[in-house]
């Protein structure tokens, strides 16, 4: 989404030295020495929808008030107002503003109105208009700003161009037609000898999801849909969108309508579905296990394409889905891994990860207030469909090899020596962080101990970007309304999930697990010992002829080994046989 930063100034002259703003001139100074003034500078959205508003997009990005007044002014009102009122009015008051300084208003959250962006059913223009006056006097303003804003309605998805995460929005996995689409895979599953239960990743690994995506293929195969040609340069500039319902209704769809009815299936089927954005094309994919990519929007194809060939993703063109008579899933794979392919680098656009997004706190637009006269049309089944086999897909049973057992025989004794070291050399008494290290975001050290007991393995991955860098959502903003610590509570859901982050670009900590890989392996093979510890809580002590300085020591040290099954498969951490 691109920011629009505009400056108005009107030029005003002090009318006293008492620092109150004084009255218009009519007249602005000579160019070549221009009259001290007061001006707003505004950085603001230049597209807004519903589903930015559910997702805390601010409207304002940036608000400062510029002085080039050779004195301080006085208290000052600095009022929002829009046409037509799709934001409520607010004011912000202002002590003073130096003279010469540059005022930067950091209250930056306004509350819209959610029903009238709810109610739009064509793009609107409005105008957001910001003025000054000293407070408590009514009249002209000192100074003022105007900025317009496109409204989208609320089935209007921007565009790559506004905001690529947001189309993650758009998948909506509670719309009431999705229920009849799973309630015919079901019974496809079932008339085909397989288990019908739609739990996406717990039963099986890799062939298990394979089995319901071809099924969810086979089930809205049945719809009998018809394809509809998108607008020009749709995945820029962004299109309506019909929702599961109204395609249901209406048997027609475009590409973009049909990857996210697919991607809204397989979401309630348990599945991590993503959307691919070639040059006007969209389609969709499929996490073969339960993962994700590291960010929400992926602009390297050639990591699709490593997954693509390490059989962890499957991707498949939509649109396949209202030829007739019916193309089997197996072949619409294999035309969506066409779309990605070496001669085809100039077509790629970006690929967006809707769990990822999920995970990121981009919530599915809400249903419309409306509720629907008819409810949508049962799902009449297709007796020439037939459920494909699963191709072979490798196993995800195996995991690293086991250690071969170590005898702790006289560890103990080493240790407890190796501990009479009462110096500050001791780490064991003055931690010191160092590359040897690294910090884990663990928000709950007791779900996290209690995962390591049961044996079991604990991924390590990379800081993820929550409403920070290129996002321009805010992060202040959506904890203020949503009442929760975003990075803990993320923290803990990915603990859950037996994910544990680290404060470190994805370079920095492979380079850095390496090392620690390595010096830990060479190590145990050496000399027979583990060096490597999850260390649990630190004690923060000082010596009493140095009572500045403070040192750490920690406090449980749980002997851990890490281990990883390829190169690319990044490392996990579990319990060492100590």
């Amino acid at each position: 989404m691109s920011d629009d930063l505009d400056t108005t100034r009107v030029f005003r002259v002090p009318a006293a030295a008492n620092g109150s703003v004084g009255d218009v001139t009519g007249e602005a100074a000579p160019a070549q020495e221009p009259a001290p003034a007061l001006a707003i500078e505004v950085g603001m959205a230049t597209k807004l929808s519903l589903a930015d508003f559910q997702n805390a997009v601010p409207l304002l990005r940036e608000l400062t008030l510029v002085s080039t007044l050779k004195d301080d002014t006085g208290q000052l009102e600095l009022s929002l107002t829009s046409t037509p009122a799709f934001v409520k009015s607010k004011t912000w008051r202002l002590e003073s503003v130096r003279a010469g300084d540059r005022y930067r208003i950091r209250d930056l959250d306004v509350q819209l109105d959610g029903p009238l962006l709810t109610r739009l059913t064509e793009a609107e223009t409005a105008t957001v208009s910001l003025s000054v006056r000293p407070a408590g006097v009514k009249g002209e303003p000192i100074a003022e700003v105007s900025k317009s804003v496109e409204l989208l309605p609320r089935n209007q998805w921007g565009g790559l161009s506004h905001l690529p995460d947001m189309v993650a929005a758009f998948v909506q996995p509670n719309d009431p037609a999705v229920d009849k689409v799973l309630k015919k895979v079901a019974e496809l599953l079932r008339e085909h000898g397989k288990d019908a239960a739609l739990d996406g990743y717990k039963q099986g690994g890799s062939k298990r999801a394979w089995e319901l995506a071809g099924a969810a293929w086979g089930a809205i195969s049945s719809m009998k849909l018809d394809y509809a040609l998108p607008p020009a340069s749709f995945e820029h500039r962004g299109q309506k969108i019909r929702g599961a319902t109204q395609i249901a209704d209406s048997g027609l769809g475009t590409c973009m309508d049909l990857t996210l009815l697919f991607c809204s299936t397989l979401e309630q089927i348990g599945l991590n579905p993503v959307v691919v954005f070639t040059r006007g094309h969209a389609f969709a994919g499929l996490w073969l296990k339960p993962e994700e990519f590291s960010t929400t929007v992926v602009d390297d194809v050639t990591a699709l394409r490593k997954r693509l060939k390490l059989k962890e993703l499957v991707l498949f063109e939509t649109t396949l889905i209202t030829q007739r008579p019916a193309v089997p899933f197996s072949r619409a794979a294999e035309v969506g891994a066409e779309h990605i392919a070496e001669c085809k680098d100039d077509t790629f656009e970006l690929a967006v990860d809707i769990r990822r997004a999920r995970l990121q706190r981009i919530k599915p637009l809400s249903s419309p207030e409306a509720v629907q006269t008819q409810p949508p049309a049962d799902i009449v089944a297709d007796d020439r469909f037939v459920l494909e086999e699963a191709p072979d897909l490798p196993d995800d049973d195996g995991g690293p090899g086991e250690e071969i057992p170590l005898d702790p025989k006289d560890r103990l004794a080493r240790w407890q020596r190796k501990l009479l070291d009462l110096s500050l050399r001791n780490n064991l008494l003055n931690f010191r962080a160092s590359k040897k290290s690294l910090k884990l975001d663990a928000p709950d050290p007791s779900l996290l101990e209690d995962l390591m007991s049961d044996g079991k393995d604990v991924k390590l991955l990379p800081r993820p970007d929550l409403m920070d860098g290129s996002d321009p959502r805010s992060q202040a903003i959506h904890e203020s309304r949503e009442r929760e610590s975003l990075r803990r509570q993320f923290a803990i859901e990915a603990l859950k999930r037996r994910e544990v982050f680290i404060d470190l670009t994805k370079e920095d900590l492979e380079s850095r697990m390496v090392e620690l890989y390595r010096n830990a392996r060479t190590t145990l093979q050496e000399g027979g010992a583990n060096t490597l510890f999850l260390a649990l809580g630190f004690l923060t002590w000082n010596r009493a002829d140095k009572e500045d300085t403070k040192y750490r020591a920690p406090l449980i040290l749980v002997p851990v080994s890490l281990n990883r099954r390829s190169v690319r498969s990044g490392f996990t951490m579990a319990l060492h046989d100590d």
